[in-house]
């Protein structure tokens, strides 16, 4: 089975299932309505190829699970096709990068948040926000939250700020290592960046191996492919990308 694949997707939430995890949306874990022992808290950033989230939401109905899905504001934010996911029970959120659109200005960002979490409360009721990496920017996007709070937007958390000392996987850069990240990192994740986990089996294999009571996974689905041909396509793409992030690091 290739990686990075709809069907690889389903295999790792059917390993979740059968190894007893519950998986859980941010906002119900962050609103305590999850109690399980052992949680996955399962989120999808759409950064782009905003029909590729139909595809993962399809997946988790079938197997009885919610998860929560970040949109970008306006590369991927169309109702029509968020509402589909929306149909299938999961949670819509804002996925914000205010920071960046506003080159550092703290004022402007929060007349651009409002704006934009306001078009968003149009169709769904937002309850959680996740700030987009917005890589080519030298801003951190989370950096909003230094002039403002989660209260002054009836906002639940952060899907970075308000989640720590938790086992945390991220697929940015088609691999589960941190080798390609900037700054899709938790402040306090439990596993090393030394970890060696590259591949989905490697991933599995660590959590089959450490038995973590909470794991929080994010995905990107439009690196999911449902073709061969897409398969390569995406692998390009992200080599291609991988390579710009590590000239980025090296100017910074």
């Amino acid at each position: 089975m290739k990686d990075f694949t709809l069907e690889m997707y389903r295999e790792l939430v059917r390993f979740f299932l059968t190894s007893g995890y519950t998986i859980c949306s941010v906002d119900d874990y962050l609103s305590g309505s999850n109690d399980a022992r052992n949680t996955v808290i399962m989120r999808h950033d759409i950064d782009r190829r905003i029909y590729k989230a139909v595809d993962f939401a399809h997946i988790e109905r079938d197997l009885g699970i919610r998860a929560t899905y970040y949109f970008r504001h306006p590369y991927t934010f169309q109702p029509p096709v968020i509402q589909k996911v929306r149909d299938m029970g999961h949670e819509i959120g804002y996925h914000y990068e205010v920071i960046s659109k506003a080159d550092g200005d703290p004022d402007l960002a929060g007349k651009l948040f409002q704006q934009e979490l306001n078009d968003f409360r149009k169709y769904f009721p937002v309850k959680t926000v996740c700030m987009h990496g917005a890589p080519l920017s030298k801003y951190d996007n989370r950096d909003f939250w230094n002039h403002y709070s989660f209260e002054e937007f009836d906002l639940l958390g952060e899907a970075y700020l308000s989640i720590n000392c938790v086992y945390y996987y991220s697929d940015t850069g088609r691999t589960w290592s941190n080798t390609h990240k900037i700054r899709d990192r938790l402040q306090n994740q439990i596993n090393s960046s030394s970890e060696d986990v590259h591949s989905t089996w490697d991933l599995i294999r660590a959590i089959d191996d450490n038995k973590p009571h909470i794991v929080y996974i994010l995905t990107h689905p439009e690196r999911w492919a449902g073709s061969s041909g897409e398969w390569i396509y995406l692998g390009g793409v992200d080599t291609v990308v991988n390579a710009g992030k590590k000239v980025l690091s090296c100017i910074r």
